[in-house]
């Protein structure tokens, strides 16, 4: 086997999947996307990447892989120190707190998500995205939508290329998903955002802050709104730079 068969054989790389869910499963498209990388799932402490999620609560001691876009699940968790890592980017600044100092990206990787499948038609006027604990949000929208506009529920479980076009061909969205929330971002489209009280449990509203401070945007529930462009093509510009170079460092 020669090294250029070696690098084109799939890397591990680790992403939350203990229930299927679009916004950790687009992690092995944007790598091959936009650093060149074949990857398949590994375990943290047999991947050589962890990218995307909330999952740097997962990192082990001494893990000397590459981090791109990850960011912590809970506000007030103490992390496992990052001395043998290489960190690219992280997912905002309220992480990075906890992460150290450092030349790297903020900003979530699923800013990304609109160029793996281009500009979509629009075909429905209110994408509704779930989180995928949120039994609630689909009935309350639906029946809050007048009859004459068209809604449709868009599955966070299910095909994840799917459901960024679906997201990319509604006028609007409303979500309690924080990946709904980013993937609007990227095609610039108004999204409100719902926190789903199950998900208390997974550190609330923190990972959608943390994300917002990334495109300097004050969080807000309960609001149709549209981030400043600017501030969202900063951070897409930050971490298309931070999948090239991982991909540089990889070739070495």
């Amino acid at each position: 086997m020669t090294f250029t068969d070696f690098f084109k054989a799939p890397m591990k790389a680790y992403w939350w999947k203990e229930v299927p869910n679009f916004g950790d499963a687009i992690a092995p498209f944007l790598l091959e996307q936009f650093a060149g990388i074949k990857v398949e799932w590994g375990t943290i402490s047999h991947s050589s990447i962890a990218s995307i999620g909330s999952v740097l609560e997962h990192v082990p001691p001494l893990w000397d892989g590459y981090i791109l876009g990850s960011g912590k699940l809970f506000e007030n968790s103490r992390l496992h120190s990052f001395k043998k890592a290489t960190i690219l980017a992280v997912r905002g600044p309220l992480s990075a707190r906890h992460v150290g100092r450092g030349d790297y990206a903020l900003g979530d990787p699923g800013l990304l998500a609109n160029e793996l499948v281009g500009p979509q038609e629009k075909q429905w006027d209110l994408g509704i995205v779930p989180h995928w604990q949120d039994g609630d949000l689909v009935e309350k929208f639906q029946k809050l939508m007048p009859a004459k506009y068209s809604t449709k529920v868009i599955d966070p479980k299910g095909d994840p290329l799917e459901v960024i076009r679906q997201i990319g061909a509604s006028r609007r969205i409303v979500t309690s998903s924080l990946h709904g929330m980013i993937v609007a971002d990227a095609f610039s489209i108004a999204r409100r955002v719902e926190i789903c009280s199950k998900m208390k449990q997974e550190g609330g509203d923190f990972k959608f802050r943390d994300y917002s401070a990334s495109i300097q945007t004050p969080f807000e529930t309960g609001k149709m709104f549209a981030p400043r462009r600017g501030n969202v093509e900063n951070a897409q510009h930050a971490i298309y730079d931070a999948y090239k170079e991982l991909g540089a460092q990889l070739k070495k």
